[in-house]
């Protein structure tokens, strides 16, 4: 579906949106110095929007997460992080996906006023959103290496299992409002990598459903050549003289077919989660690096 809209809509998309983005952020905090109550002028208040305050809908991405010097970090961090999700996802895909959280964040929002008569007033109205992008990047590429305070070498999959549980504990926590807010800033991470994950998993099961069936095979022993050539004369008799011992060879080849010979390097897509999918090489990646069709063209060359 994603490939179909970028197909036909990707003509629109805007490349390196997230450092227009940074740059946003940058000069509205910059501004906040002197003028702290730009922040919640700029904030999504649906009561405000209905009183003509419109271009609230779209300046409340620019309100940065934090304060201080974090938020110079932050601004490096997420840059950093939007420029490789772009990179691996393509300019389309990381467009959409931030289109979709910025949508579904003010659709929630607007939802709890008219609904509920809860304004949802937080400083920082798309923190949660940007740590989804931090965990989007830790899925794709876990094994990265994210030098935390600059100096402190972490893969990224563990900050990223450290970010969820922190979120998973704000969820819990916080009340009803705040954990829709949450689950709508999660929703493009939902759409995009939760079916890979899915896929991911199913793989590790049939991969340990595999091993145990060839662990479960007798292993072959090697027979002196005089047994060997005197078995040619024995017809079928030692066969049936043992039928508990290897496994027929129907067995065998189910074992053997269950194997995937294609993995993308990516997402993990195999060619028994879709028999249609091709998979081809990257002849610019340092070693045998496999990609599926969705992948091919997006993604990190590996030096």
């Amino acid at each position: 579906m994603l490939d179909k809209l970028e197909r036909k809509f990707g003509r629109y998309a805007i490349p390196h949106l997230m450092r227009y983005i940074i740059f946003g952020t940058g000069l509205v905090y910059a501004i906040s110095f002197f003028y702290p109550n730009i922040l919640y002028l700029l904030n999504l208040d649906p009561a405000y929007v209905m009183k003509g305050q419109i271009w609230r809908i779209f300046t409340f991405i620019l309100v940065p997460s934090s304060r201080g010097i974090m938020t110079i970090l932050s601004l490096f961090c997420y840059y950093w992080i939007g420029d490789a999700l772009e990179r691996t996802l393509g300019t389309f895909k990381f467009n959409l996906y931030y289109l979709i959280g910025w949508f579904c964040l003010a659709v929630t929002m607007f939802i709890f006023y008219f609904a509920f008569h809860i304004e949802i007033v937080m400083v920082a109205q798309m923190s949660y959103f940007n740590q989804s992008l931090f965990i989007a990047l830790a899925t794709l590429f876990p094994d990265i290496s994210v030098l935390l305070f600059f100096f402190i070498p972490v893969k990224g999959k563990w900050i990223g299992w450290i970010s969820a549980a922190l979120i998973l504990v704000e969820f819990v926590l916080n009340g009803f409002p705040l954990k829709m807010l949450i689950l709508a800033s999660f929703v493009p991470y939902i759409i995009y990598f939760l079916p890979g994950l899915i896929r991911r998993w199913k793989a590790y099961f049939r991969r340990r459903d595999y091993q145990k069936k060839a662990s479960g095979a007798a292993p072959r022993t090697s027979k002196p050549y005089s047994q060997s050539f005197g078995n040619q004369y024995r017809g079928t008799q030692n066969v049936q003289r043992n039928p508990q011992g290897m496994s027929s060879a129907a067995e065998r080849g189910k074992i053997i077919n269950d194997v995937a010979f294609h993995r993308c390097a990516v997402c993990g897509l195999t060619e028994l989660d879709d028999p249609n999918m091709s998979f081809r090489y990257c002849s610019q990646c340092n070693g045998n690096y496999e990609y599926c069709e969705n992948h091919i063209h997006n993604h990190t060359h590996v030096q």
